[in-house]
């Protein structure tokens, strides 16, 4: 057996005992380099070459006690900071679905069982952040642009086949139907990141492409007449081109016209269609600071489960609980935004800072439907409003957050598409 192999076959069995594969390439170099150094040093003290390699590795230690020690530093960190508000916001959402199915007035959420189906959904969820946590999300960058074509030609396909529900085409795949529009943001935000994490604004050229690549799907949703959906898209796109270094003129030049269309649909909704009120009769001052205001209340909208959700936890379980909810999701958002901010690499700062961009709208639109401060619909509140196809993408965008946090200080930039 050579010498450099046997180096090699060393530090094979070393790396096999280190569950955290992100790390095996450091590990690889810095071993390698620190027993070449050894080897060298025997061999100038007059040790023969091989007697040099087999002190090196005397030195070095046996590789099941090295693999134990090492295996235990470099254990995959879980953000613990992402995922606790996200686990407490959704225990407290099933929560709300278990009274809304077995507690509230309302018969035909009883028939809908929005507990049982919101369990399978969080379940799901859960399941899905933890087999993309585990998940290189580095290997997404090089499919950026198919995942932009796929959300394109599914979005298209739920404009001109979707079944129209109250405004908004939902999408039948046959055992469901799909609100396509409420997820597209996240999509979005994962395909720009790698689009443009790497992009030369500079160029004329590449500014038009550029432009052209964050209009179409912003005006595919607005033909949707989604106009929450949209203009999450449009904040998206936008922090999109300032995070990738487009100018303050560049990004004023494409936001002014692509604003028109959902400004214009939100005056038309506004002066249609009252501000909402989620319970006749209550005002805000009506809601407990803990308990119910609605034992003898029973003129509940219909959507109470979905885009009324915050406006139900409120009433029901008092002011105490909606504030803990709102600062647990505010932390959870403000915590994505500061790991952004501190990322080294620009695909990864890209992508988590346009997760964050799109929670945060989600959340800043929802509180302000909820509040009676905005005609929009269609904004559920993010980890608790009833629906399979949002908790599965949100979750699944949490996964990529724990999973970018994870490999943080090993990431390595992506193939630029400009």
């Amino acid at each position: 057996m050579g010498i450099d192999k046997r180096f090699e076959v060393y530090i094979d069995r070393l790396c096999k005992r280190i569950r955290n594969k992100d790390v095996h390439d450091n590990i690889k170099l810095e071993i390698g380099d620190h027993l070449q150094e050894l080897k060298e040093d025997a061999m100038r003290r007059g040790l023969s070459e091989e007697e040099a390699v087999k002190e090196a590795m005397t030195h070095i230690g046996d590789e099941k006690v090295l693999g134990k020690q090492l295996n235990k530093t470099h254990k995959a960190p879980l953000d613990l900071q992402t995922i606790l508000p996200v686990l407490a916001v959704s225990l407290f959402g099933l929560l709300v679905m278990y009274y809304l199915q077995f507690h509230s007035t309302i018969t035909a959420l009883h028939k809908m069982n929005v507990f049982n189906k919101s369990l399978i959904f969080y379940s799901a969820g859960l399941l899905l952040m933890l087999v993309v946590f585990k998940c290189d999300y580095r290997k997404l960058a090089k499919h950026s642009i198919h995942i932009y074509a796929g959300t394109l030609f599914v979005l298209s396909l739920t404009l001109l086949l979707g079944v129209w529900v109250d405004g908004i085409p939902f999408l039948n795949i046959g055992f469901a139907f799909i609100n396509f529009t409420e997820i597209t943001p996240y999509l979005l935000a994962v395909s720009f990141a790698g689009i443009f994490h790497a992009w030369n604004w500079k160029n004329i050229r590449n500014f038009w492409m550029g432009a052209g690549y964050l209009a179409v799907p912003i005006l595919l949703l607005s033909a949707t007449g989604a106009v929450a959906a949209t203009f999450i898209s449009l904040i998206v796109s936008i922090t999109i081109m300032s995070v990738s270094n487009a100018s303050i003129k560049q990004v004023l030049s494409f936001t002014g016209p692509l604003s028109i269309l959902p400004m214009v649909r939100l005056f038309v909704q506004a002066d249609t269609s009252p501000l909402p009120n989620t319970y006749a009769g209550l005002t805000l001052g009506d809601a407990d600071f803990i308990g119910s205001a609605l034992q003898s209340t029973t003129g509940l909208m219909s959507e109470v489960h979905t885009d009324f959700i915050f406006s139900y936890t409120l009433y029901t379980f008092g002011w105490l609980s909606a504030i803990i909810l709102f600062a647990l999701i505010a932390y959870f958002i403000w915590r994505i935004i500061s790991m952004g901010r501190n990322m080294v690499y620009s695909y990864e700062r890209l992508l988590t800072i346009g997760l964050a961009a799109t929670f945060s709208v989600q959340f800043i639109l929802s509180i302000l439907i909820n509040l009676g401060l905005s005609g929009l619909s269609g904004s559920p509140m993010p980890f608790m409003s009833f629906g399979g196809s949002h908790i599965l993408l949100e979750m699944t965008a949490v996964g990529l957050l724990l999973s970018i946090y994870r490999r943080r200080n090993t990431a390595e930039q992506p193939i630029a598409y400009s």
